[in-house]
């Protein structure tokens, strides 16, 4: 069983942007899925010892902030 984590994006405001965000965050090595939902402004990453601080540069590379 994977862990899901939640991570707020800002920024992230159309289709292009959450695939960009999503194409990002399953390059980091862990990762097996992840949800974006653009009406909360949210990613859903689940993975077994996914690093946070990984996930979160991934995000700021692709040019957004995350909470």
């Amino acid at each position: 069983m994977s862990d899901i984590t939640e991570y707020t994006v800002q920024g992230m405001t159309c289709t292009s942007c959450a695939t960009k965000v999503s194409a990002a965050v399953n390059q980091v090595p862990g990762v097996i899925t992840t949800d974006v939902d653009l009406a909360t402004g949210t990613i859903k990453v689940a993975g077994p010892d996914v690093n946070d601080t990984a996930v979160r540069t991934a995000i700021s590379d692709a040019g957004y902030q995350v909470n």
